[in-house]
């Protein structure tokens, strides 16, 4: 051993990256309905290709799904802004994810609609229950939904106990401005949830997802958490420029939460930016920074990555819908009807020109997030190493060169075994 320690010394050093393992994706939830709808998604050499064999080949890693209670109660509306995902639909479009390699989200709205700050409205088959009943409801409509998850072969990796719950959940009875007796309720079924996860998906991290519309409430909801004793994983994030103000905001609540709670990974679970319009009831206007364009997305894309891989403890990054697109659906008509049964066209900010299907450029920047996966910050090499000796990425000597296929360093330097 202590030769090896020797050896290792004399020859060089090897500086290792501390960081977690990072994902990035986006929240895909509508894709399987553009796919059955006959939706044609094509690569940068304008070639028609599968989107989930594409976004891997672009070096994305994980994706994120949406589940509602039950769908069939949202409105009209609700339902063409993209309110379809009960559970079967979801453990269809999770095993396609997971078989095509991808790590998978699950979003549990705890709604049979969208849930946001102002929203959490109560499952119509639940809303006689009491706080203690809703609780235990909670806790077996999710270890129910994943256990058939599981069954499906769609195990979560990621589980997001509630969407945007900055204002609490499941209203009236976990709406925080109610009161502060409140706080208790959202904490309960919070447990609730995650005990649940845990029982039936133990390798799963757990999310609790905030929206920035007020970042202070965003830092009370994770002081209450904290207080609680809450048992989580990782704090998850929306962030849009259009409605929560600039990347400096956000890089300063960031640094307040990775100093406050250094033992949690932090992700943003959503975001995005548009390519020709600003998004619908934008409280903010950045285009003289970003212009609306594919160029413009692009800037926006390297500026928040750059500014999210300045914090150690970022690990993760979705794109909201990015895969909006209604080429070869109404080319079927031959119309310019945007008001489809299964949406309304109100995002702006996909990846793909909705017309033509061709990707936008950020979806292969997005990549850029993960980094060097290798782990190895740098290599010091120092006089007098030994080019015949070879090592590992992890740092172990290797007697001879390696036969095996893979990339080693060698002189100071990652080669590659061929």
């Amino acid at each position: 051993m202590k030769k090896y320690l020797l050896t290792l010394m004399t020859l060089f050093v090897i500086t290792l990256s501390a960081s977690a393992q990072k994902y990035v994706g986006g929240d895909i939830s509508m894709l399987k309905k553009f796919v059955d709808e006959g939706a044609i998604y094509k690569d940068y050499d304008g070639n028609a290709v599968e989107p989930l064999t594409f976004f891997k080949q672009q070096g994305w890693n994980a994706q994120r799904i949406r589940l509602f209670v039950d769908p069939s109660n949202a409105t009209a509306a609700e339902k063409k802004e993209g309110a379809i995902q009960d559970l079967d639909y979801v453990k269809a479009l999770g095993k396609q994810i997971k078989d095509a390699g991808f790590k998978l989200m699950l979003d549990f709205h705890y709604s049979d609609t969208w849930t946001h700050p102002g929203q959490h409205g109560t499952p119509a088959a639940w809303k006689s229950l009491n706080a203690t009943q809703m609780a235990a409801k909670l806790y077996e409509y999710t270890k129910d939904c994943l256990q058939e998850m599981v069954e499906a072969g769609a195990t979560p990796d990621f589980i997001q106990v509630g969407n945007e719950i900055t204002d609490g959940m499941l209203f009236d009875l976990g709406k925080v401005s109610l009161g502060g007796s409140t706080w208790n309720n959202v904490i309960s079924f919070v447990n609730n949830g995650i005990k649940a996860c845990n029982e039936v998906c133990p390798q799963a991290k757990t999310v609790l997802h905030t929206e920035l519309h007020n970042y202070d409430m965003v830092k009370t909801f994770y002081s209450k958490m904290a207080s609680a004793t809450v048992q989580y994983d990782i704090i998850g994030l929306s962030y849009y420029p259009d409605f929560h103000n600039s990347l400096v905001y956000l890089n300063n609540l960031l640094t307040t939460l990775e100093s406050t709670y250094a033992d949690k990974q932090i992700m943003i679970v959503e975001t995005g930016y548009g390519f020709e319009f600003q998004l619908s009831g934008a409280k903010y206007n950045f285009t003289s920074t970003y212009p609306l364009s594919d160029a413009g997305q692009l800037k926006f894309t390297q500026a928040l990555i750059e500014k999210l891989n300045a914090h150690q403890n970022v690990t993760g990054l979705f794109w909201w819908y990015p895969e909006y697109n209604l080429n070869g659906i109404i080319n079927k008509t031959g119309t310019e009807d945007w008001s489809k049964d299964f949406t309304s066209g109100y995002w702006n900010g996909a990846l793909f020109w909705p017309k033509s299907g061709w990707p936008l450029s950020s979806i292969k920047e997005l990549k850029t997030f993960l980094g060097d996966d290798t782990g190895i910050g740098h290599i010091t090499t120092v006089a007098g190493q030994d080019s015949q000796v070879w090592y590992t990425l992890d740092g172990r000597c290797l007697s001879s060169k390696p036969a095996k296929k893979g990339l080693y360093i060698n002189s100071g330097k990652k080669v590659l075994v061929q």
